[in-house]
């Protein structure tokens, strides 16, 4: 079984159409330069061919392309009066329940950078980062954001249903959760809302 001693990365991704002569290093004491069982190369004399173990090429059937990753990533809007910020995200995504910013504030609870929401249908864990720079499956939207193309996203827009649809979110590809303001038995089914239009 031979080693990988002395030979280039483009030696060993190439196999054995590099010339052994060049993979095996100048020394006298080298293993490859003596006589090993008997076996010997058709080349230099004393020297036997070494063939890597293993060739770097990617599994058959598995095209070389990267499985793409189920986590989503969920934007939501950094403004203050937004229904939906860091503050609830959990309570509202993971726990199905509105609770107001302002509330969360006077509980005490602290503005998170991240939050991981962890989903009871199945094992798939969310991620909500503050500033993604990745690939976007599902964006909350407030306001009018016109260099976002809404077509290669799930765009929600998140409402109290007394309140009249923005002109501007009716024309976008959007899905309009409408929260009641007083009936907090609603929030489950209209939560699950979010979940059910991404997993369609």
């Amino acid at each position: 079984m031979g080693t990988y001693h002395g030979m280039t990365l483009k030696s060993v991704t190439e196999g054995p159409s590099v010339s052994v002569a060049a993979r095996a290093p100048q020394t006298p004491n080298h293993p490859r330069q003596m006589q090993q069982n008997g076996a010997l190369s058709s080349g230099t004399p004393g020297r036997r061919e070494l063939l890597p173990v293993a060739a770097a090429r990617p599994p058959p059937g598995g095209g070389g392309s990267k499985r793409p990753s189920r986590t989503p990533i969920i934007i939501i809007p950094a403004a203050a009066t937004s229904l939906i910020t860091m503050y609830n995200v959990k309570d509202m995504l993971q726990d199905f329940k509105f609770i107001s910013v302002e509330q969360k504030k006077s509980e005490g609870a602290a503005r998170e950078n991240e939050v991981l929401l962890q989903r009871r249908k199945g094992p798939v864990a969310d991620s909500v980062p503050n500033n993604a720079t990745t690939i976007t499956v599902r964006v909350l939207i407030n306001k009018p954001l016109p260099s976002l193309t809404l077509f290669a996203v799930c765009a929600f827009h998140l409402k109290f249903d007394e309140l009249k649809l923005d002109a501007n979110v009716a024309r976008w590809a959007v899905t309009v959760l409408n929260l009641s303001r007083t009936k907090r038995h609603l929030d489950r089914a209209v939560l699950l809302g979010f979940w059910e239009t991404l997993d369609k």
